[in-house]
Parts: C-alpha cells; sequence; structure tokens
C-alpha cells in the first residue's frame, strides 16, 4: 500500500494518497497533456471533476464529461463546448482571476473552502505559456497552504512549510524537492539514495531526482517553503 502524509501548521494531518483521506475534487487545466488513461484513473478516484476552460477539450478526449466547466471560455474551442450541456457550463469574464482560480472558486462555493483539490496540470502547468504555468502554481505555494496538490503525466507535487511528508511503500520512485524561496529553504530526507540532515537548499541541481530506497522516506522542511515532488 502507498500512502502520503503530511503534518504542518496549516493542514493539520493530512493523507493526501492512500486509504483513510478524503475525495478531492479534481480541477482539469488547459495544459494537463497527460496520457487519457492517467486522467481517467485520477478522475476515478476523485468526487467530482471540474474543468477550467480548455481543460474540459482534454476530459472529453479522454472520455470523460466534467461535472462543470469554469472559466471565461476564451480557449475552449467550439466543438466542444458545444458537448458540454449548458447547465454544466459556468462562464466568468472576471478579469481579477486567471481560470484555475475561477474553478478553485467554484469548488469551494460548491464542496466547501476546506475540499482537498487535486490539479490536473501536465507537464507544462499550462498549454504553453511560461507566465500562465508559473501564475497556476500560485494556490499552491499561496499561505497559508491548503489542501492542494497538483498531478502531472508521472507525479504528484505539493507544498510544504514548517511540516514533514512521510512516504510509505514507494522505493525506487524519484523524488524532488524544489526550495520556493530565493534564499533557499533548510532540509532534511531520509530512506532516499542521497540523503539530508538539515541542509540549505537553493533552487537547482541538488535536490532533484532522488531515489526512495526504503519502505518509508521522509522529508522535513523546518524553515521556509519547498514543493515537494514524488513519483506516484
Amino acid at each position: 500500500m502507498v500512502e502520503i502524509t503530511i503534518e504542518d501548521d496549516d493542514r493539520g494531518r493530512w493523507t493526501l494518497l492512500g486509504t483513510g483521506g478524503e475525495a478531492p475534487v479534481l480541477i482539469a487545466l488547459a495544459g494537463a497533456g497527460m496520457a487519457p488513461e492517467r486522467l481517467r484513473a485520477e478522475a476515478a478516484r476523485c468526487t467530482a471533476l471540474v474543468a477550467a476552460d480548455a481543460g474540459a477539450a482534454l476530459c472529453l478526449a479522454a472520455g470523460l464529461l466534467p461535472d462543470a466547466v469554469v472559466g471565461d471560455f476564451d480557449s475552449l474551442p467550439a466543438e466542444a463546448r458545444a458537448r458540454i450541456p449548458l447547465e454544466r457550463q459556468h462562464p466568468s469574464d472576471d478579469a481579477d482571476t486567471n481560470d484555475l482560480e475561477k474553478a478553485l472558486a467554484f469548488v469551494a462555493a460548491g464542496w466547501g473552502a476546506e475540499t482537498e483539490v487535486v490539479l490536473a496540470a501536465g507537464g507544462g502547468v499550462d498549454g504553453g505559456r511560461m507566465d500562465h504555468a508559473l501564475a497556476n502554481l500560485g494556490p499552491i505555494v499561496r499561505e497559508p497552504h491548503a489542501r492542494i496538490s497538483m498531478v502531472d503525466g508521472e507525479g504528484r507535487l505539493f507544498a510544504l512549510r514548517k511540516g514533514r511528508a512521510t512516504f510509505d511503500g514507494f522505493a525506487g520512485k524519484r523524488l524532488s524537492l524544489l526550495p520556493w524561496s530565493l534564499r533557499g529553504v533548510t532540509a532534511s530526507e531520509s530512506g532516499v539514495r542521497y540523503p539530508l540532515e538539515r541542509a540549505h537548499l537553493v533552487l537547482g541541481g541538488r535536490g532533484v531526482s532522488n531515489e526512495i530506497t526504503g519502505d518509508r522516506a521522509i522529508v522535513e522542511v523546518p524553515d521556509g517553503v519547498a514543493l515537494v515532488w514524488v513519483e506516484a
């Protein structure tokens, strides 16, 4: 059995993956260029599927009909929109929010502000725009941290601040730690090929593509904010 457990001040004890966690809401983004079977598998473990604008086309291509489509609809192809029932379309022309923020607000209104959310984002987080890709990381790193994670074609990403993440059953899987601060972070890693003990990390090669070697690996970030990615 594989399980990811996060413990921190912002979210308490959170089972991100495994038994005992709540079924999350899945939000499909326009850049979710993952294999259709990967998107279907993620949708199957979620309680609802919400598409952010052109993310609806990717859902349809995978044989999934979103429960709701939210956004300004400036990038959703007309043929895809025609396949979405009108009652599932929720357009918004709010210029102060992007499509992801619109979708998150819709989920909070419909399922509650504390609902766990998974973002299906593919490797690029967006459909080719680096500025959009970075903006879509905002809800994950914004403090206090919410129960939001991101899934791509090979793994999962989440933020960690003043807390620890425990990975059970991930032997042989890759693990990356990406500091989200110009000053870097203090971090420890155990149960991995290249352990760290209160090491100072800055964004770069060190911390990327480590390997989990034991039945349990632990990442601790007592100072600063880091993005954690694991092959899962």
